[in-house]
């Protein structure tokens, strides 16, 4: 049993104690190996200050194992048993170490999605939309210590924060609201076809377009051998002169939107509607009214950011919120002070 593999119900921080529960009864080999994993993953990610693993001290319902420290008094991990789950405690040297053990396992935290912890949310459509997202953990941080920043796009640019529809599916009750409000959002718009783009968008598109009873194909990324076509499970003919919109499930500055485009309207398609769920806003409205194809969203990072969302919900720290802000406040500025070389979004993709 390795710490990454417990399901965690709630997790917590109180200055640098970070309390966490799971519904597991674990057997004693199971705890060996968990408390071993626990100092390895310590040592490795959180402290290398950690040299070697103390003596249990055992009481009637609790175990609790020193992680020794050179000249520093210990980290202690606790383990209390109840009849129904087992409750851990991990008692850090200090509040950054702390912080740091609680974004490493607050991703493991199995989610119940939970619209009444919505109720009183004092936000608009698009911030509702944005916590559901953050309450099922389709929204990440990484400030790139404990986990390697993302990266974001097809060059390679870099990100504290990354969005991951692929958990949707997951979520059978959150994603059909998802695709209720997409058809509630597209209900006015004019189009003939519903074009996804591989591979993440393409369940999304088959389903919105069963709501309007429209025909759907997808289009590749690229082109895997000389003979494969861009856009499957369509015909030219079928195309000519008819109207697509183009779902995807985000949108960064919209380059492999802009290949879909020209593919359709080169085979005779007309295109000036996408849709996607989060728009990053980062260029792409301006960057895909140049193409002449007006960009419709059900949120966005302004929305995700918003101080109506409570941390209840995001899970955020204040050095995550600050860090996320200052990247999409310049990503160029902040690629630079990281070190790292930073290409322009606004430009299209070199063939």
């Amino acid at each position: 049993m390795k710490l990454e593999q417990v399901p965690i119900s709630n997790i917590e921080i109180s200055k640098n104690i970070v309390r966490f529960s799971t519904p597991l009864i674990f057997e004693t080999s199971e705890i060996k190996q968990l408390v071993q994993s626990s100092f390895d993953t310590y040592r490795e990610l959180i402290s290398t200050q950690i040299k070697s693993l103390g003596k249990c001290k055992t009481e009637a319902n609790a175990q609790s194992y020193p992680f020794i420290k050179t000249k520093q008094p210990p980290v202690y991990f606790n383990i209390i048993f109840d009849l129904t789950q087992t409750n851990f405690s991990f008692e850090a040297a200090n509040h950054t170490e702390a912080l740091k053990l609680y974004r490493l396992l607050r991703d493991q935290r199995q989610i119940v999605p939970d619209l009444a912890t919505l109720e009183n949310l004092k936000g608009n459509f698009s911030e509702i939309i944005a916590a559901l997202l953050w309450q099922i953990g389709a929204i990440k941080v990484s400030l790139g210590d404990i986990k390697p920043y993302f990266k974001v796009d097809e060059r390679k640019n870099y990100s504290p924060l990354y969005i991951d529809m692929k958990v949707l599916p997951a979520y059978p009750t959150v994603y059909d609201f998802i695709i209720s409000t997409s058809v509630l959002l597209l209900e006015n718009v004019d189009f003939d076809l519903v074009c996804g783009i591989e591979a993440g968008s393409i369940t999304l598109a088959n389903l919105i377009a069963h709501k309007f009873s429209k025909p759907m194909f997808f289009a590749r990324r690229e082109k895997r051998y000389p003979e494969a076509s861009l856009l499957e499970g369509i015909t030219s003919a079928s195309l000519l002169h008819k109207n697509v919109l183009v779902v995807d499930d985000t949108i960064v500055a919209g380059w492999t939107k802009t290949r879909v485009f020209e593919e359709i309207r080169k085979l005779g398609g007309k295109v000036d509607k996408c849709f996607v769920i989060f728009d990053r806003q980062q260029s792409s409205t301006e960057s895909l009214k140049k193409q002449g194809v007006d960009l419709y969203s059900l949120t966005n990072i302004k929305a995700a950011l918003s101080r109506n969302i409570p941390k209840t919900i995001t899970y955020l720290t204040d050095d995550e919120y600050k860090e996320i802000r200052a990247y999409f406040q310049s990503p160029q500025v902040w690629h630079e002070n990281k070190g790292f070389k930073y290409h322009e979004l606004t430009k299209h993709k070199p063939k």
